[in-house]
């Protein structure tokens, strides 16, 4: 057994690298973590790293030492970008070992391993401490008087959308009518109250919220542990076969399951005793916590204006929200209406709540539910798309870090100059990504999810060095560590008539072995000697020709 096997499953003997060595074959043994061979002493034990070797730096603590919880919420993801404490990455390693090539699978922490990994919370990325919201009391977030304000009750119907229930003649609007423009009815009395049973199972303890289809209700699921539920009205129709199809075809929502997206646990119907309609709902988890609109409206200045949220802690918010679209989009699903209104936090992590304008990619026919100013100027012409998805997003995360006046009218589709912008100007990297992420041509935007993430994460690691003056790099998720260093000397001294110009002192030549030898490609196996040219006006026009990396000097003219 050679001295290197000797090593497998024994500790990586690099600062801080938890990792251990596995055997290969053919005699090879490197660090499942680092990707590096162990030291080898000349007595046959591991000896300590070389001078000048580092292992992962003071961040890239296993995830084992993160906060209580974060590794149930790491083992839950399917698919997407993972979170787990290490990523394998199959890499070729091509040699001329015994006549034949050796392939290996070396294993490398990406770039959001060690951040994930370390003592900061999952959200940050560990670079940034992110605030926790605490979870609160769900029957204390009950409304005590659910009521809809005037300015934001509009006709229900699609293709109209016109103001209704308003004020007239000092008279307070009608909660409950028909729209005076297309005479489609509307409401917006709660259709459930406190203590009605829904399905036999759900028992409403009131209202939460009210959404584009109507009222949000917080339940208690009597069936499976009395567990907290929330229940959101699915579609506005009596028609029962329709409302089945309605049912039938919203199924998908219920096999997404995902740390960052919140769960869909039933699909059921309810039977309107007031007015006789048959109306659906769909059963989500609760998710207590703080929207992203919340947090923001939450930040003031002392003059009483909006303090816009530290660019970093967006960066962190969008990281989390690409993760979760980036899961859907994986699934053939497009998410089409990220917003400050949408995605939670709730302790260290951010959850998207509102799944009712999810869609199929190739889903031709329904509905396009979406917010102005936040949605991708080509979807009302060509439909939703990965890159208008994304589009969401940064817009997102420019409401968020600046007071954006007229984002739903002026800039709609466009950004304010970033001269005027004080976050643009102190981090141009963060503008870039957000103009990229908001082109008009959606084919110049970012291509996935994991692209815009990765390239925002290098945002949040430039914006963290600004300002605490310290570099945050990270290993590369496309390169390992570089294992051997086959020679450095392949040409041999310049001699006689050649020109020295920018000549160096050559490194002393070393032998090598017939394993390097062999790596080395045909025309690098022999010495190359130097191409001698002549600044000889008589030299032979072949010669003055001859291809060389030093420039010689040319002739005097007489």
């Amino acid at each position: 057994m050679s001295e290197q096997s000797g090593a497998q499953d024994r500790p990586c003997q690099r600062p801080q690298c938890e990792g251990t060595y596995e055997d290969m074959g053919a005699g090879e043994v490197y660090c499942n973590t680092c990707g590096l061979a162990p030291v080898v002493a000349p007595g046959g034990m591991l000896g300590s790293a070389p001078t000048g070797m580092t292992g992962p730096g003071r961040d890239s603590r296993s995830s084992g030492s993160a906060r209580s919880g974060s590794s149930s919420r790491a083992s839950s993801r399917s698919s997407g970008r993972s979170r787990s404490s290490r990523r394998s990455v199959s890499g070729r390693l091509s040699a001329s070992l015994s006549g034949r090539s050796t392939e290996r699978s070396v294993s490398v922490r990406s770039a959001r391993t060690s951040a994930e990994s370390s003592g900061r919370g999952r959200l940050g990325a560990g670079l940034v401490q992110i605030p926790p919201v605490p979870r609160p009391d769900p029957a204390g977030v009950v409304l005590e008087n659910p009521e809809v304000p005037e300015r934001k009750r509009f006709c229900s119907n699609g293709e109209c959308g016109a103001p209704v229930g308003r004020a007239r003649s000092g008279r307070p609007g009608r909660t409950e009518g028909f729209c005076t423009k297309c005479g489609h009815p509307y409401s917006f009395v709660p259709k459930l109250r406190p203590g009605d049973i829904v399905h036999g199972q759900y028992e409403v303890a009131g209202c939460l919220a009210h959404g584009g289809l109507g009222w949000v209700y917080l339940a208690v699921d009597r069936a499976v542990s009395d567990r907290w539920v929330v229940l959101k009205g699915l579609l506005d129709t009596g028609d029962q076969d329709a409302m089945a199809a309605a049912i039938a075809e919203r199924r998908f929502l219920a096999e997404i399951e995902h740390s960052n997206i919140v769960r869909i646990y039933n699909f059921v119907e309810h039977l309107d005793q007031r007015t006789g309609s048959l109306d659906g709902y769909i059963v989500m988890e609760y998710v207590g916590g703080n929207s992203l609109k919340q947090i923001a409206n939450a930040r003031r200045a002392a003059d009483g204006k909006r303090d816009p949220l530290p660019v970093e802690q967006a960066c962190a918010y969008g990281i989390e929200a690409l993760e979760a679209l980036g899961h859907l989009h994986s699934r053939n699903l497009l998410y089409c209406d990220f917003k400050v209104d949408n995605a939670i936090q709730q302790d260290d992590q951010l959850k998207l709540i509102d799944m009712g304008a999810v869609r199929r990619m190739d889903d031709d026919d329904s509905a396009i539910y979406g917010t102005v100013g936040y949605q991708a100027p080509e979807v009302a012409e060509e439909g939703p798309s990965v890159a208008s998805d994304l589009y969401t997003v940064a817009r997102t995360l420019a409401v968020l870090t600046f007071d954006f006046q007229g984002y739903t009218n002026v800039y709609v589709d466009s950004l304010p100059n970033p001269e005027n912008i004080e976050v643009f100007q102190r981090y141009e990297s963060f503008y870039r990504l957000l103009v990229r992420a908001t082109d008009p041509d959606p084919r110049r935007r970012f291509a996935s999810a994991q692209e815009m993430s990765d390239q925002l994460l290098g945002v949040l690691r430039e914006v963290v060095a600004v300002q605490t003056g310290k570099p945050r790099p990270a290993l590369s998720t496309l390169f390992g560590p570089e294992l051997r260093v086959v020679d450095t000397g392949l040409f041999a001294p310049h001699t006689g008539d050649a020109s020295l110009l920018g000549a160096r002192e050559p490194a002393a030549k070393k032998r090598r072995t017939r394993k390097e030898q062999a790596l080395l490609p045909a025309e690098l196996s022999a010495p190359a000697a130097p191409v001698a040219l002549s600044a000889s006006p008589a030299a032979p026009a072949s010669e003055a020709a001859a291809p060389s990396p030093v420039a010689t000097a040319a002739p005097a003219r007489t």
